[in-house]
């Protein structure tokens, strides 16, 4: 745990195929209750150095506290492995006024300067229900006194074909978060920003997948930073899809990004904007035939230079 923070509930049912918390943690979540972390919150202030921030009001995913199945006898029957892929369940709670309430009452705590969030949001659990009251109140609340600076969301990638072995999302509800963070942001006068997780070399995901994730999160004026390469882990789906080259859902075979060149030449995509990359990535989409992803990536004056783009050509001396 990190210091002065405060872990709310256990497991998650998010069922993400490169993720082993449901495997660790369960997949139904343990919450404790308000009595018990307004407790823990009144120890943490009084340690020697506490200086009145709360490091993370979290979980595994942030926002599933309190959250469960309507009818648990329902839940007990059922076989999907995710809640919320690929949409939500009728009988999952989403609710989040008990989690408002918490927010709200350990920022009111004399010794809290701030009570921040740090661990990761899911914004698919309330991203199509803000015309309800309960959940603009919880993203407002979030957006407006709970975050330090960096908001963490996960994404993971931009493919829908991609995000679909991954069991996450589509990008374009990302894309919707981005624009209420903003709005929220601009309504309170604040500048904060959104770091978006990606994943590089999952199964599924080949060298035209990341130059699409590098154009879309260059259009939404994104660096990228927080990225990591898929690494397979025991008990997950996306490990199995590693090994066997297979997605047992469909019993077709899918690319697998390997060796050490194959990973690498994935990951340079992420940091398109740094110099030392740019030759690679467009030697490999000219090899792939395209011209056009390197034109919206880096404008149709670099894919017009002839392959050996960069090279000095030597003049003899007289």
């Amino acid at each position: 745990m990190i210091r002065h923070s405060i872990t709310l509930h256990r497991g998650c049912f998010g069922g993400c195929s490169f993720c082993t918390i449901s495997a660790h943690q369960g997949k139904f979540v343990s919450s404790r209750s308000e009595k018990s972390i307004l407790n823990e919150i009144d120890k943490v202030t009084k340690m020697l150095d506490f200086k009145g921030y709360i490091s993370d009001l979290g979980g595994p995913s942030a926002n599933m506290y309190q959250m469960s199945g309507i009818d648990i006898e329902i839940c007990k029957k059922c076989l999907r492995p995710s809640c919320i892929f690929p949409s939500i369940c009728k009988n999952l709670n989403t609710n989040p006024e008990a989690l408002t309430s918490i927010y709200k009452k350990a920022n009111n705590h004399p010794k809290v300067k701030k009570a921040f969030v740090g661990s990761g949001v899911r914004y698919d659990l309330f991203i199509n229900r803000l015309n309800e009251s309960a959940y603009l109140k919880y993203v407002e609340e979030l957006i407006q006194h709970h975050v330090s600076g960096r908001l963490k969301v996960a994404p993971e990638h931009t493919s829908d074909e991609v995000l679909k072995t991954m069991r996450k999302p589509s990008f374009d509800q990302f894309k919707e978060f981005k624009k209420i963070f903003e709005r929220i942001n601009n309504k309170y006068g604040l500048n904060q920003q959104l770091i978006p997780y990606f994943i590089s070399s999952h199964p599924g995901c080949i060298d035209i997948n990341m130059a699409e994730l590098a154009i879309e999160t260059k259009q939404l004026d994104f660096k990228l930073e927080q990225v990591q390469d898929f690494t397979p882990t025991p008990m997950t789906l996306a490990t199995v899809m590693y090994y066997s080259g297979i997605n047992p859902y469909t019993m077709k075979k899918i690319p697998v990004a390997k060796s050490k060149d194959e990973k690498l030449s994935q990951r340079k995509f992420f940091f398109w904007y740094k110099q030392e990359f740019k030759k690679d990535i467009v030697t490999e989409l000219k090899k792939a035939d395209r011209s056009d992803l390197i034109d919206r990536l880096f404008g149709k004056n670099v894919s017009e230079k002839p392959a050996n783009i960069g090279k000095r050509n030597k003049k003899s001396r007289t």
